[in-house]
């Protein structure tokens, strides 16, 4: 899931500043349109080359009929009652720990989107040139390839809450040196900000599909982590306005920082709560 993921920060790389040149060049307008017309076709052309058939083969479960995949011979299972329970997204929906999840993701991704939306105005506002700020974000994208990997690999290794700490310390670590930059507007503070926020957006990015995998292995997978993440891109529309309505409101965006940084330690809390320590092992702790 690291390394699909890390696609993301390849295209945040790529497509940002050449985005920001296509503006310069045609104006936004037209360059919107561009983006609109050529995007769309790109990923349409390729999910059809890359499209496999389904598999013909059936797993030898079927969590909708009613039926639980064998647990017994796992040895990465801590809660075999939990797991054996043949989970929908209706049944999901009816656990506190699905509702949890829901929130740590919906404050995560506000954390990133906000920041995504408004980094380049808030860079340009402080004195940089718009296409240097633009590297600062393909920075961030560069930056989050690797460590999308890294925390996809760890948390086999040392678990899921561990890693998404360590993540979200790395985004506040970076959100700090966004308010340095703010008082003290010397662009090498940048660099640093891009480092660790790009490693704490990673650790949000990579580690949820296989938290849900871990609470909610089975047939209805696709469905309940397809719901929770439409409530993460919720939190990530909602955190993008929120900020830009703050900052209208208070001409600043150091309430706004300050805000994000709480949200990512509500956000890592949950992570706690949810446990997924508590219901399946990582593969490096077996035994």
């Amino acid at each position: 899931m690291g390394i699909v993921s890390s696609g993301i920060g390849i295209g945040i790389l790529v497509c940002v500043p050449f985005f920001q040149l296509l503006i310069t060049k045609v104006g936004w307008r037209m360059a919107y349109l561009m983006i609109a017309i050529f995007i769309p076709l790109i990923i349409m052309s390729m999910t059809i080359a890359f499209l496999k058939k389904p598999s013909t083969t059936t797993p030898s479960y079927n969590t909708e009929k009613g039926i639980s995949p064998p647990v017994g011979k796992d040895p990465l299972v801590v809660n075999k009652e939990w797991v054996s329970k043949p989970w929908t997204l209706r049944r999901a929906a009816m656990t506190k720990t699905f509702w949890l999840l829901s929130l740590s993701l919906f404050l995560g991704n506000q954390v990133s989107q906000s920041i995504f939306a408004h980094q380049v105005a808030f860079f340009v506002d402080r004195g940089l040139a718009p296409l240097v700020a633009s590297y600062i974000v393909g920075m961030i994208g560069i930056v989050s390839v690797g460590g999308k990997i890294l925390w996809g690999a760890l948390s086999d290794k040392i678990g899921r809450e561990i890693t998404y700490t360590l993540g979200v310390i790395c985004s506040i670590i970076g959100m700090i040196f966004l308010i340095l930059f703010n008082r003290f507007p010397i662009s090498r503070l940048l660099y640093f900000f891009a480092f660790f926020f790009s490693m704490g957006y990673a650790s949000a990015s990579a580690l949820p599909p296989l938290i849900t995998a871990d609470l909610f292995e089975g047939g209805a997978y696709g469905r309940i982590y397809g719901t929770l993440n439409m409530i993460n891109n919720a939190g990530g529309a909602f955190g993008a306005w929120l900020a830009g309505f703050l900052y209208d409101q208070l001409g600043n965006y150091l309430p706004v920082f300050i805000l994000l940084i709480a949200c990512s330690l509500f956000s890592c809390l949950n992570i706690w709560w949810v446990a997924p320590r508590k219901i399946r092992m990582v593969p490096e702790k077996k035994g």
